[in-house]
């Protein structure tokens, strides 16, 4: 009966010696990765936030989304320069993408590159002229150029357009009443 003991004993000391293979896989899809990006991004969790949108643009890397995402979550942390070359990267997979373009503007707004601003912004309402946030970027842009007056009247003619109920209608407001009284 010892004999046998030492032998089952050494049986699985051996099999605990020896080396396994491993072989980790990633079950999530990019869209998987993206989407739980969005859950934990609107609980607050950023940082893994960061890594899903990561993820995502790493499995998909013709997808831009993730990436324009991921900017936007860097954004929310005040990175402004990380938002900046997110969105830039998302451009690369899809050049003609407005959002991407709008955000890229508003990174280069905070990051007081008001020349680029202007240029990203511009491209975004070209491609979407009736979008109203935007012509809020491209607004804060032209102030940020010294062109005042062309933000204000970009800003009066687009709450013009929006319903005084609609919960932009508030924020654009705030931004003319910010460019009317602050300099650049």
């Amino acid at each position: 009966m010892r004999l046998i003991c030492c032998f089952l004993f050494c049986i699985v000391l051996v099999g605990c010696a020896t080396p396994r293979i491993v072989v980790l896989s990633d079950p999530l899809t990019a869209r998987e990765h993206n989407d739980l990006g969005g859950s934990y991004e609107a609980a607050g969790q950023l940082d893994l936030a960061l890594k899903s949108y990561a993820a995502a643009a790493d499995k998909d890397r013709s997808w831009d989304q993730p990436l324009i995402n991921l900017g936007n979550a860097h954004a929310a942390l005040g990175d402004w320069e990380q938002a900046a070359r997110s969105y830039q990267g998302a451009l690369k997979r899809n050049p003609e993408n407005p959002e991407a373009m709008n955000n890229l503007a508003y990174a280069f707004s905070n990051l007081e590159k008001p020349r680029e601003a202007l240029e990203w912004s511009g491209r975004a309402v070209n491609a979407e002229p009736g979008n109203p946030l935007f012509k809020a970027t491209l607004a804060l842009a032209l102030a940020q150029t010294g062109e005042r007056e062309k933000a204000l009247a970009l800003l009066d003619e687009t709450l013009q357009a929006l319903p005084p109920g609609d919960a932009l209608y508030g924020q654009m407001s705030a931004l003319r009443d910010r460019i009317a009284i602050e300099s650049f």
